[in-house]
């Protein structure tokens, strides 16, 4: 074989293996998201339950990441906007409240929030999103802050099966109690206002399983969390508080959950935010990283 084509192809391989960035964004490093599709609605400012938003996250060379968001509950004329709050420093602290706010309607509308799916819409897969079990890993990162974090009782991150958006989910993470409508799914962060916990269900078991770390985050202190699924489906689950904005040296949860997605399952990363209180106080995202390897851009499509 000439060396030209081996070369060539043994690149192609290469690239193949390389972990592949889905989202990748710091509120220090990058530039501020660009909230597209974000219009008037009735004239007013109001939307309705269920409006999408188009979220682009610009890299830190400039690259952007599209992004999905779905409201959940309506937004009225007194509604925010996603958009950076306060001054960006030159390097971060735990403490510093600044960042993406995504609190939206919640200051006067309570039961409030959003679902956030990387690279499009989940109900769909497609190849900026989707995670076959058995061939892929990867991970979902994300640091948030508030100054009470008693206001929000749905801040998670995780991995869930490819099917319709479900506006009921938050609401029943939140209660930590139900069926949380999506058939298979991983999360880990805020549920129960301050509580972090794990919620999972396989195979449309209906009831959920709903696990208490025992332990409870910092107010007005970043929180990162982290959900890693392994090309056998298996999750595990890391997070570190009071640290810089995507650093840290991240810990396994005081108390975990068992949890492996079926081979041949098709998943994506998502967020989920539901705030159970009426009161002007911002949930900030300061960071974001969406891993998927191996890559799948110009080799294997799902």
């Amino acid at each position: 074989m000439r060396s030209n084509v081996l070369n060539s192809s043994s690149g192609d391989y290469l690239e193949g293996l390389r972990p592949e960035k889905l989202l990748k964004w710091n509120y220090v490093k990058c530039a501020a998201p660009i909230a597209a599709n974000v219009g008037l609605g009735d004239g007013a400012g109001a939307v309705a339950a269920g409006q999408v938003w188009g979220i682009l996250f610009p890299g830190d060379r400039g690259e952007l990441y599209p992004t999905y968001m779905t409201t959940v509950g309506a937004f009225t004329t007194t509604g925010m906007m996603p958009q950076i709050e306060g001054a960006i420093p030159i390097v971060d602290a735990a403490g510093t409240a600044v960042g993406f706010n995504v609190q939206l309607d919640a200051e006067t509308t309570t039961n409030h929030g959003f679902e956030l799916s990387i690279g499009g819409s989940s109900t769909v897969k497609n190849n900026a999103n989707a995670y076959t079990i058995g061939e892929h890993n990867g991970h979902i990162d994300a640091t948030f802050w508030t100054q009470d974090w008693t206001d929000y009782d749905c801040v998670v991150i995780g991995f869930r099966k490819v099917q319709a958006h479900q506006s009921g989910h938050s609401g029943i993470l939140a209660a930590a109690s139900g069926d949380p409508l999506y058939t298979d799914f991983a999360a880990f962060g805020i549920q129960s206002a301050d509580d972090i916990q794990i919620a999972t269900d396989l195979n449309n078991g209906g009831s959920g399983t709903y696990t208490d770390t025992t332990q409870a985050p910092t107010d007005s202190q970043n929180h990162r969390f982290k959900v890693i699924l392994a090309k056998d489906g298996s999750v595990t689950y890391k997070h570190i508080g009071n640290a810089i904005a995507g650093a840290g040296a991240l810990a396994a949860p005081t108390a975990t959950a068992s949890f492996t997605f079926d081979s041949g399952d098709i998943v994506v990363p998502y967020m989920s935010v539901l705030k159970n209180a009426a009161a002007d106080v911002e949930l900030l995202l300061k960071d974001i990283e969406v891993v998927r390897q191996p890559n799948v851009s110009g080799h294997a499509r799902v």
